[in-house]
């Protein structure tokens, strides 16, 4: 589909009585809302993998999800490593629980291939053990994310959770960073510093592509930064189609006047955009000639970060 047709789908259903619903099934028709979990689950598998590697586990840690969506995949990953609670919070009341529902019954029904994706991770036999839960309680997601200890919270504000401090051991989002206004994700930032324990971590995994070029690959994934604030606003600013358009250097900078401490990097310069760029083919709003080209075209962000110790003089 168009990107112009689709903006223009988004912005209508923004507008309309009941739009998140005509929205949600459109995407269940036409896009990619479907309940085979497997483009995430390996995604939440390294990030699991990431806390091994950097000390900090998953067994029997708490976690706090910035953003769940419409199925919880993520917290249903964690669990089946080994968490012993995952608090999934979002600014709206999203979740789809028949898609969930048969988001269970596939990861029952693939379990050979579900078991060889999470029997990478540390955790001994804890993976087939929490199988088993899943697989008795597939039928039925709300008893099944009671007796996993996940907790759905929506509407809820992640900048203002009301949880107590160092209560969290690992705060986390999957490609939902991009979405949020930079003013509110520095806020989010605050309270993660503030619910986190010192001992924990915070990791994000961030897609900062224009996202029209997910389902429209005739644009570069840069397309989205030729824009004014004044025109993007005008073709996303409504609840299904924005992204902040935040470039790396704007989260590092983030991260550093927050006193965070970067324990694991990896980011992804998108070579196609890269060489349109180059060549003149894109020609980008003035807001971004501050940024360097690897900068602008750096489309991916993995990181980890953890608390700084001020350490007394």
């Amino acid at each position: 589909m168009r990107w112009e047709n689709k903006a223009r789908i988004m912005r209508f259903c923004s507008w309309i009585p009941w739009g998140d619903r005509i929205y949600k099934n459109i995407q269940k028709t036409f896009g990619r809302l479907q309940a085979n979990p497997m483009s995430r689950l390996p995604v939440q598998v390294k990030m699991a993998t990431w806390l091994d590697n950097q000390g900090h586990g998953v067994v029997d840690k708490h976690f706090f999800e910035v953003g769940t969506g419409h199925v919880p995949v993520a917290p249903i990953g964690f669990f089946l490593c080994g968490a012993g609670s995952v608090m999934s919070a979002d600014l709206h009341r999203r979740i789809d629980w028949r898609l969930t529902q048969q988001t269970l019954e596939w990861i029952a029904a693939h379990s050979n291939e579900v078991l060889e994706l999470y029997n990478q991770l540390n955790g001994g036999g804890i993976v087939s053990e929490r199988f088993s839960i899943l697989h008795r309680f597939q039928h039925d997601p709300i008893k099944f994310l009671k007796e996993a200890n996940i907790k759905y919270m929506a509407p809820m504000d992640a900048s203002r959770t009301d949880l107590p401090d160092n209560s969290i051991d690992c705060h986390f989002s999957i490609t939902v960073m991009e979405h949020i206004p930079p003013d509110t994700i520095q806020d989010i930032f605050i309270e993660a510093k503030r619910i986190v324990k010192s001992t924990g971590a915070v990791i994000h995994f961030i897609d900062m592509s224009d996202h029209f070029q997910h389902s429209d690959p005739s644009i570069s994934r840069i397309n989205f930064l030729q824009f004014s604030e004044n025109d993007w606003e005008k073709i996303a600013g409504n609840e299904f189609a924005y992204c902040n358009r935040m470039r790396e250097s704007d989260y590092l900078s983030l991260f550093q006047n927050l006193n965070f401490k970067i324990d694991k990097l990896e980011s992804h310069i998108d070579q196609e955009s890269l060489k349109c760029l180059q060549r003149s083919n894109i020609v980008l709003d003035s807001i971004f000639e501050k940024h360097t080209y690897t900068d602008i075209c750096t489309t991916s962000l993995k990181v980890m970060l953890s608390q700084q110790v001020s350490k007394d003089i």
